[in-house]
C-alpha cells in the first residue's frame, strides 16, 4: 500500500508462525514451528509524485522501521515402537530493521536506496529418547539475512517501474553437545517491479533473484574434525498484487511465490535433523512456498488510519542430508511447511504457517506540499 503523504508514525502488533512438518506413514510426525510476536515501530515522511504520474509511490521518501519481539520453538516427534522420542523447545528473539530512502530526479524518475536486516536467535533444550520433562543437551539457532538494496524507478501517466541491484548476506548457526554448524557468505542479485493504476484499481508485480556461494565450517561427534567448504545459496521471489480504493478503505490481495536454497537449517529444526546432525550429516534445504495475504487499511480521521492483515503460507521442502565421512548413505526428508495445530483430520494435515498484523498510522504536523488526492493509490483517503 502506498505510504501516507507527509510526517507520520506507524505503530503495529504482529502474531506469525513458522513451521516445518515430516510425516512418516505409520509413525507420528515430526513437527517443529517457532512462532514470534512483534512490537512494530515506524517513522517517515512521503511527498508524491506531481499530476497523474506514477501509481502510488511517492517521489520523495524516507522511512525507519524497526520490529522486536520474543519468540517461541516448540518441535516435538512422539516415541513409537520403530522411532525414539525426540523433542525440543526454548525461547528466543527477532530483531529487525528496514531504512528507506528515495530521492526525486526530475518528474519522472527517482533513486532509492534501503537496508533490511531480520535476525532470529533461540536457544532450546532438547529430549532425546528420555521420559517427557527430561532433556539431554542445549541447542543454540541463529538465522539472519542483512540486505542492502540500490535502485532506480521510473515513472509513466498512472504507471511505474523500478530496478534494483541487491546485497545479501546470509548466517546460519545450530551448535549442539554433538555438532557444530555454521554458515555465512554474501551473495548479490537484483529485482525488477511494475504497477500500474485505472480508476480505483491498482496492480503490482515484482520479482527478485538473488544466488551465490557462502561458506560453510562444521563439526560433529565423535571427533570432532573441522570440515570447510563452499556451498551454493539461492532466494528467489515472485509477487502479484492487486488493490482497490473507496472514499475512506483500501483492500489489497496478494499473492507472492519463493523459492530458496541454503546450506543450512536454523529455524523449526525437526528432531530427524538434530539426530542427523549429530551423526555428522550435512543438510541442504530446497524449499518452495507461496504465501497469500488480504490487507485492509480504513480512514477513521484525516489523520489516523488503521490496518488488518492476514496472511497464509504453504508449500514444501526437501532436505538432502550427505554424511561428512562418506559411510552412511544419503537421506532424503520430504517437508512440509504446514503447522500442527488442531485435531482430527487437521492434524493429520496441518494448518498454512499464519501472520496476523494489526497496527494504524498518524499523521505528524501539516500536509506535506502537494499531497492532495490525486487519485485511488494515494494515501489521504479522506480529501
Amino acid at each position: 500500500m502506498a505510504p501516507r503523504d507527509g510526517f507520520a508514525t506507524e505503530i503495529g502488533l504482529s502474531y506469525a508462525t513458522l513451521a516445518r512438518r515430516y510425516p512418516v506413514e505409520g509413525e507420528p510426525p515430526d513437527d517443529s514451528d517457532v512462532t514470534p510476536k512483534f512490537v512494530l515501530i515506524g517513522l517517515g515522511n512521503a511527498h508524491p509524485a506531481p499530476g497523474d504520474l506514477g501509481a502510488g509511490t511517492p517521489a520523495f521518501e524516507w522511512r525507519i522501521r524497526v520490529a522486536f519481539g520474543p519468540s517461541h520453538d516448540e518441535q516435538v516427534r512422539n516415541a513409537s515402537p520403530t522411532l525414539e522420542r525426540a523433542s525440543a523447545n526454548g525461547t528466543g528473539r527477532y530483531e529487525n530493521f528496514a531504512l528507506l530512502g528515495r530521492l526525486p530526479l526530475g518528474d519522472r524518475d527517482s533513486i532509492e536506496a534501503a537496508i533490511d536486516r531480520r535476525s532470529h536467535k533461540a536457544t532450546d533444550v532438547i529430549n532425546i529418547g528420555g521420559s517427557e520433562h527430561s532433556f539431554s543437551e542445549e541447542r543454540t539457532l541463529t538465522a539472519e539475512r542483512g540486505e542492502g538494496a540500490l535502485g532506480w524507478r521510473h515513472r509513466f501517466e498512472n504507471a511505474e517501474l523500478d530496478a534494483s541491484v541487491r546485497y545479501l548476506k546470509l548466517t546460519g548457526f545450530n551448535a549442539t553437545a554433538g555438532a557444530f554448524y555454521t554458515s555465512g557468505g554474501r551473495i548479490f542479485g537484483g529485482s525488477l517491479g511494475a504497477r500500474a493504476r485505472r480508476g480505483r484499481w491498482t496492480l503490482a508485480v515484482s520479482a527478485e533473484t538473488i544466488r551465490g556461494s557462502i561458506d560453510v565450517a562444521e563439526e560433529s561427534a565423535p571427533d570432532f574434525r573441522a570440515r570447510k567448504f563452499s556451498s551454493d545459496a539461492q532466494l528467489d521471489a515472485a509477487r502479484l498484487g492487486v488493490g482497490y480504493a473507496w472514499p475512506r478503505t483500501e483492500l489489497w490481495v496478494t499473492a507472492a511465490y519463493d523459492r530458496e536454497r541454503l546450506p543450512f537449517v536454523s529455524l523449526a529444526v525437526l528432531g530427524a535433523e538434530t539426530l542427523a546432525f549429530d551423526e555428522g550429516f550435512h543438510p541442504d534445504s530446497r524449499a518452495k512456498e507461496f504465501f497469500g495475504d488480504i490487507s485492509v487499511r480504513r480512514a477513521f480521521t484525516p489523520g489516523i488510519r488503521a490496518r488488518v492483515t492476514l496472511r497464509l503460507a504453504t508449500g514444501t521442502e526437501k532436505v538432502t542430508l550427505t554424511d561428512s565421512a562418506g559411510v552412511q548413505p544419503t537421506r532424503v526428508i520430504d517437508i512440509q511447511r504446514r503447522g500442527r495445530f488442531g485435531g482430527g483430520l487437521s492434524h493429520s494435515i496441518g494448518w498454512p504457517e499464519l501472520t496476523f498484523f494489526l497496527g494504524a498510522d498518524f499523521a505528524i504536523g501539516g500536509r506535506a506540499p502537494g499531497a492532495a488526492s490525486q487519485g485511488p493509490a494515494r494515501s489521504n483517503l479522506l480529501d
